[in-house]
This record gives C-alpha cells, sequence and structure tokens, in this order.
C-alpha cells in the first residue's frame, strides 16, 4: 500500500490546499507576465488574447477547487459540530433514562417497604446516585413544631456524620415552624451546591430530603432539583403508607393482647404464664447469643403464644383431669387458631413459627407438625423448654406445681428425647444464677398440701402432659 494512503484524511486536504495555492500563485504570476510584459509562453501561434484567456480561465478553475474545499471543510466543521452537540444530547438522554430507571427501580422498592429506616435509605441512597451528589439528607420533622424527628444521610465515599452533611442542620435551627423551614428551602437553593425539596402529607410538612455538592464541583441543575422533588414526594407517600401501617398493626396487636388478657377471665394461669415463658425464653436466647432480632421477636410476640386457646372450650381448656385423644387434638389445635390471629401482623417467619411450633418436640413426637431435632425453629426449641418449664412450676387444674430442682432433673432426662440438649444447658445456666422470685398464682406450694396421689412423684414419673 503507498505510503499516502496511510495518512489521515485531513492530511491529504491539506496537501491539496498548498497545491492549489501553489498553483494560484503560479498561474498568478504567470498572468501578470503576459498582461504587463507581453510575454506569450504558453505556445507558439497563440495571440495575446488567447494567452490572457487561458491563464484566466485556468486561474478561475483552481480558484474554483479551493473554493469548493473551503466550502466542503466549512461543512466539515459543521457536521463536527452537530454531531457532538447530537452526541451531548444522547448522553444527556442516557443519563435521564439512568435517572429514571433508578426513579422506576427506587419507585418500585418504596412501594413494598413499610420500615421508616428503609425507606429514608432508599431515597437518600437513590438522590445521592441520581443527581451525582456528594451527600444527601432526609429529615422527618413534628408536623406541629417542625423540631427534627428522625434523620439519614448517605454519602458519596464518605462514613456517616461526614461534617460535609451538617448543612441540612440549619433547617431545624431557630425558626422551626413549617412555614420557618419553607422559607430556609427556597434560600438554600439559591445557592446551586445545595438542592432541597419538603415532604408534605395531608396534615402538612413533615420532613425535608436534600443534596450536596462539594464546592468546586459542577452546579445543580433544574433536572436535578426537579428529581429530587420527584424523590421527594414519592419518599412522603411511602412514609404516609408507612406510618398508616404501623398504626393499624398497633390497633391490630392490641387487639390480640386483649385477646391474650381475656383468657385470664377463663384461666388465671394462662395470662401471667405468657408474659413469665417469653422472658425466661428471652434469657435463654440471650445465653444461646441468639441474634438480637430474634430475641426481640420472642419478646414481643412470646406473650401471644397461646392465643389460640381463645378458641378452646372450657370444658377442655380447664379440666382438671387428663384428656380424652379426642380433646387433646382439639386442644392441640390452639397453636394453628393462634398462627392465624397473629399472621396480619405480617410477623417474620421465626415468629410465626414460635407461636405455631412451640409444642414440637426434639424427638418428633410433638405437635403439630411432628418436626424433630433441628427441623424445629430454634426461637421454638427455646420457647418449648421455657414453657414447660412454667407449666411444672406452676400449679394447673390437672397437676399441681414442682419445684425448680425437680424440675430441672426432668429437663436433663428428657434432653435429646424431647428437648434440644443445647437450650436445656442454656435453661440449667440461666436458672443457676439469682433471679428476683417471680409472681405467680400459689406462691411456692407446700409439699404436705399437694394432693395426695402427686406426693413424693418425680417430674420424670409424669405424664408428657406439662403443658397444653
Amino acid at each position: 500500500m503507498p505510503f499516502r494512503d496511510l495518512k489521515d484524511p485531513d492530511e491529504k486536504r491539506k496537501e491539496i490546499l498548498w497545491i492549489a495555492i501553489s498553483f494560484i500563485v503560479i498561474l498568478g504570476a504567470w498572468l501578470a507576465v503576459v498582461l504587463f510584459f507581453g510575454y506569450q509562453p504558453l505556445a507558439a501561434g497563440m495571440t495575446y488574447d488567447e494567452t490572457v484567456l487561458v491563464v484566466g480561465l485556468g486561474l478561475l478553475v483552481v480558484c474554483s477547487v479551493l473554493y469548493l474545499g473551503a466550502k466542503e471543510r466549512e461543512q466539515r466543521f459543521l457536521n463536527r459540530r452537530l454531531l457532538g452537540e447530537l452526541e451531548e444530547a444522547v448522553a444527556r438522554l442516557d443519563e435521564r433514562i439512568t435517572q429514571l430507571r433508578g426513579l422506576y427501580s427506587t419507585s418500585a422498592e418504596l412501594a413494598g417497604s413499610l420500615d421508616i429506616d428503609h425507606i429514608s435509605r432508599l431515597v437518600t441512597d437513590s438522590l445521592v446516585h441520581s443527581v451525582g451528589a456528594d451527600s444527601s439528607s432526609l429529615v422527618l420533622v413534628d408536623a406541629k413544631t417542625g423540631a427534627a424527628v428522625y434523620e439519614r444521610r448517605s454519602h458519596r465515599g464518605a462514613e456517616d456524620g461526614d461534617d460535609e452533611s451538617d448543612w441540612m442542620d440549619v433547617l431545624t435551627d431557630d425558626d422551626t415552624s413549617p412555614a420557618g423551614i419553607e422559607r430556609k428551602i427556597e434560600a438554600l437553593n439559591t445557592l446551586r451546591n445545595l438542592i432541597c425539596a419538603p415532604l408534605r402529607l395531608k396534615n402538612g410538612l413533615t420532613g425535608v430530603l436534600g443534596a450536596r455538592r462539594a464546592d468546586g464541583r459542577p452546579h445543580f441543575t433544574g433536572d436535578d432539583l426537579r428529581l429530587l422533588t420527584t424523590l421527594a414526594n414519592m419518599a412522603a407517600k411511602a412514609i404516609e403508607s408507612s406510618q398508616l401501617h404501623a398504626e393499624l398493626r398497633e390497633a391490630y396487636f392490641a387487639t390480640v393482647r386483649s385477646l391474650v388478657n381475656s383468657l385470664d377471665a377463663r384461666d388465671n394461669y394462662t395470662a401471667a404464664h405468657a408474659e413469665r415463658v417469653a422472658e425466661l425464653a428471652a434469657r435463654i436466647a440471650h445465653e444461646m447469643g441468639v441474634p438480637e432480632k430474634l430475641v426481640r421477636d420472642i419478646e414481643v410476640f412470646g406473650p401471644l403464644h397461646d392465643v389460640g386457646k381463645i378458641g378452646v372450650r372450657d370444658a377442655i381448656l380447664l379440666k382438671a383431669g387428663r384428656l380424652t385423644e379426642d380433646e387433646r387434638a382439639i386442644c392441640q389445635e390452639h397453636c394453628l387458631i393462634g398462627e392465624r390471629i397473629i399472621s396480619p401482623l405480617k410477623p417474620s417467619p421465626e415468629a410465626l413459627s414460635l407461636v405455631r411450633n412451640h409444642h414440637e418436640a426434639w424427638d418428633g413426637s410433638g405437635y403439630p407438625d411432628g418436626l424433630s431435632g433441628e427441623d424445629i425453629p430454634l426461637v421454638a426449641r427455646i420457647f418449648q423448654v421455657a414453657d414447660c418449664y412454667d407449666a411444672l412450676t406452676s400449679d394447673r387444674p390437672y397437676q399441681p406445681a414442682i419445684g425448680q430442682e425437680e424440675a430441672l432433673v426432668h429437663f436433663q432426662i428428657q434432653a435429646g428425647k424431647r428437648y434440644d440438649p443445647a437450650v436445656v444447658s442454656a435453661l440449667c445456666a440461666v436458672l443457676s444464677r439469682p433471679e428476683p422470685p417471680r409472681p405467680r398464682e400459689k406462691e411456692g406450694q407446700p409439699e404436705a398440701e399437694r394432693p395426695a396421689r402427686e406426693r413424693g412423684r418425680p417430674a420424670y414419673a409424669r405424664s408428657h402432659e406439662t403443658a397444653r
């Protein structure tokens, strides 16, 4: 391939331009010689006029070529500028599409979220990435006083607590009335490296969403402010839904707790038993190093574990003697009834299993699902031990209470059979430490006051009907 074919097109155009200029200079000089000196070097026999005509035409042709080349170069320059503007427009369009996709993704996640922390994290993280902010903050305020009640901050490449976001503090300084906060938002939006938007609910201003870029970085645009405002509106709607759901959940939870308390009118043992078992189960869970979230499930939903007994007839629930097979089957349904009652609260799977499976046994002889070993959820295994311990050490219509030592003998014998050995070990460790005496319907019933049929009878010799 010839070397000239490897040259850049612009270099070729420059060569042609210089050749054309050379031709113009040569032909111009030639025409000057002909005109002023009468010299006719083109061909013999040509007249003076013919010579001038030929040289002039040649000069015209070269100038025309040079003009066309200049126009073509100008057109190429315009085309390049238009192409650059088109590329910039496409880049901005791609950026907007990316932002809209981020908004859609955030909107979809917000629609399924009812947790304030999750909502605020989604919104602030999305804002940082969508508008290229260095930091973003979401502040919730009291609708009446304007005082900050919650704050969430997100940073790009910085840890939470970075001083870069302290500018949001001015929103809750001095004048904290809703009108005052609105004025501060308008003032901050004039700085161009800060943008803010209010979060409004039906009851008025509920918070502020803002973003910041460090000094020296490009200013925010009107599009950035509109995107932030859209995110603020989405966050406000999600927070409103979360608050409504929390109110409904609390109301339903209070109703369920009322059902548990109503059991006290039928069976004085049940309500106090529920609180004691939940407390003991939480202590066992702490002893075993169970994650705090599961301990919280035990504390919150543990007192509701027997709520299903609201559906068991008094004749069965309060029966002094042993239950028949049919009565036992009816009584065992309280686990499933309780699960259905608390399901609308949307508890975690572990909390739901606590209510459903707290009567399962390590050897698979329990109910309602006949699970065995580690197939039984851990919180249910813990609660089973705590439930049975309290049943053994409390007076029931069908059996009197026994002492702690006798109860522990029962658990040690049944460890690996009815109970998880690890949970039994944790129970023994918990009970080995002194604790304040817990209330009980008949505290410390003397041995002489027990029925003769139960006097001196060890716990491990009793039936497995320790708790119904």
